[in-house]
């Protein structure tokens, strides 16, 4: 409902099953509201793979997105790319994070007003938690290659791009 009210320009990540009408698979609603179908009617492109995400930004009339690539937290670099485990046998075509940046940056750099993009690697923090240190350090590596995607991209426009990478906490090991 909060994304609803605010309509950010774009939305990519997992979570699928919160924008879902209670009566259908994998809904955590307890409504029959379908926020997937508002978004549409507001104009947004919808995308459920990397294939879809990608193909909609890079459609120059693309200026919003949608993309739910999960029904809950997105699946971390190590299972997506090598073991496979977690949702990925379900939700196969999950884009990584560095796609999801490209793809953000395609779309909302068409804003000629600028804009403010917010870059989560949530997973790390959730492995870490669960002192699973393997899965923590490839999502790690993958948010690094995210911040030399935004960096390349930033360095191409000159001085009118800033990028903060910051933690909200540490976890001691």
């Amino acid at each position: 409902e909060q994304f609803d009210a605010a309509k950010p320009d774009v939305m990519l990540g997992g979570g699928k099953a919160n924008f879902l009408p209670k009566s259908a698979e994998g809904s955590r609603r307890r409504d029959e509201v379908d926020f997937i179908a508002r978004f549409r009617d507001a104009g947004y492109p919808f995308a459920s793979t990397a294939a879809e995400m990608t193909s909609a930004a890079d459609n120059p009339s693309t200026t919003k997105l949608l993309g739910l690539f999960t029904l809950g937290n997105m699946d971390g670099a190590l299972d997506r790319k090598f073991l496979k485990g977690g949702t990925v046998r379900k939700f196969p075509e999950q884009p990584d994070l560095t796609e999801q940046v490209s793809a953000a940056l395609k779309v909302l750099s068409r804003n000629e007003a600028g804009f403010f993009l917010m870059v989560e690697s949530g997973m790390i923090d959730k492995y870490t938690h669960l002192l699973d240190m393997e899965r923590a350090v490839y999502d790690t590596i993958m948010l690094d290659n995210a911040v030399k995607l935004a960096r390349d991209w930033a360095s191409a426009r000159g001085d009118d791009t800033l990028i903060l990478v910051v933690a909200d906490h540490t976890h001691p090991i």
